[in-house]
């Protein structure tokens, strides 16, 4: 199997042991396989499937980038169907509308990471952003309607965020699913 590569946003360590938390408690009530709090984070860009002899290429669309990012609260829980269960910022595209708290810059590096993966001649999944923490994957019961009762745990305030590659392989574990490279300060 390839590994799976991304770019995403990793919370501060209190705001991964928060959420690390909460999807504990999701996966105790709704089933499923929670998230590990080492494994927390906002994907920006999901590239796919790559060989391992693509690393430093994908690592070098970092160059230049700030490793670390402002605070930003994640606000709101939901669902991707039956099986899956996130926890978001205000907004979860990344483009504030009026009464939104959520700053632009996580839609302005992805569409900088984007251009860099265009420029360099690698494919990726093109969806347009919807930033989200996955919490539980995998989850035997449909609980959309309960969500509100998992609201207190909620807002969610990474004080600040850390740029990184992810890529998930046939090493990963239940407490360690993805390797993580930064950026080079």
């Amino acid at each position: 199997m390839k590994p799976r590569w991304f770019y995403a946003l990793r919370p501060d360590a209190h705001a991964a042991a928060r959420l690390g938390a909460l999807a504990a408690r999701l996966a105790a009530g709704l089933g499923g396989r929670p998230m590990s709090a080492a494994d927390v984070h906002l994907t920006l860009v999901f590239v796919g499937e790559r060989p391992d002899a693509d690393e430093a290429t994908l690592a070098g669309a970092l160059a230049g980038l700030s490793p670390r990012w402002p605070a930003m609260p994640l606000t709101r829980l939901g669902t991707f169907g039956r099986g899956l269960y996130w926890a978001g910022p205000a907004h979860p595209a990344g483009a504030p509308r009026a009464g939104d708290d959520l700053p632009a810059w996580p839609a302005r590096l992805a569409a900088q990471l984007q251009q860099r993966l265009r420029d360099a001649g690698i494919a990726f999944d093109e969806r347009a952003l919807h930033l989200h923490a996955t919490l539980v994957r995998g989850a035997r019961r449909d609980a959309r309607d309960q969500l509100a009762g998992f609201a207190d745990a909620l807002p969610i305030d990474s004080q600040a965020w850390t740029l990184a590659l992810g890529c998930s392989n046939a090493g990963s574990t239940p407490q360690c699913r993805y390797r993580w490279r930064e950026p080079a300060a």
